[in-house]
């Protein structure tokens, strides 16, 4: 039931986000951009630094500084490994593989130079947004004790997160440019598995440093 409730619950946040964007002309035909890209998360603590892959969709009109797009993100599948303890202190190790992730992101960015010249080639920006993700979780857990944890995987967890950063966008033809963008991922992780109070929970995705790299396709003027 907690599955179902919380599926329906993220499904309204993302009807009610793109409600807004149609009504603010999102669907607009001048100004739209579309794009393809690749992220790095550079989660550690037993996680690595997996790639993931996303499909972005915005608006960026010209002669406005200010920018956005939201994005649906694939993360597959990654290894995971930390240590913890048993009820009697002994030092055990658990590892695993989580499902793949989908998480919806919504972006805005800020142009530092005036957005006003088409001929410009380089458009350095600054970054901030917001993410939920749709789906996840631990896909296996293995470890060398049956009994009592004290750090455990959580199954049940709602995850979201802000972000911040810089990027720029090289423009190599008159309707395409190569975007990267940098920064850090605030994560925050609210487990709803019914564990007692002196048992750690160990989220999958949780903050970050990130790296992307993409391809950003732009319409403009007819």
């Amino acid at each position: 039931m907690q599955k179902i409730t919380t599926t329906a619950l993220l499904f309204f946040i993302c009807f009610g986000l793109a409600a807004q964007y149609k009504k603010a002309s999102f669907f607009g035909k001048e100004g739209r951009t579309y794009g393809i890209g690749s992220q790095l998360y550079a989660m550690g603590d037993g996680k690595g630094s997996p790639v993931g892959f996303a499909v972005t969709f915005g608006r960026d009109q010209d002669g406005k500084q200010l920018f956005f797009s939201w994005d649906l993100q694939v993360l597959p599948s990654y290894k995971f490994s930390f240590a913890t303890t048993d009820e009697n202190d002994n030092p055990i190790t658990v590892s695993g593989k989580t499902k793949m992730h989908l998480i919806y992101g919504v972006n805005y960015g800020y142009y530092l130079l005036k957005n006003d010249q088409e001929e410009r080639k380089v458009k350095p920006y600054v970054a901030a947004g917001f993410n939920i993700v749709l789906l996840g979780g631990a896909k296996e857990a293995n470890n060398n004790n049956s009994g009592y944890n004290k750090k455990a995987v959580a199954d049940q967890n709602f995850s979201g997160g802000v972000k911040g950063g810089l990027g720029c966008l090289f423009s190599f033809a008159p309707k395409f440019a190569l975007k990267l963008d940098g920064g850090y991922n605030y994560q925050f992780n609210i487990s709803t598995d019914s564990f007692s109070e002196d048992i750690e929970t160990y989220s999958l995705f949780t903050n970050h440093p990130y790296v992307s790299v993409g391809i950003r396709y732009r319409l403009t003027k007819e």
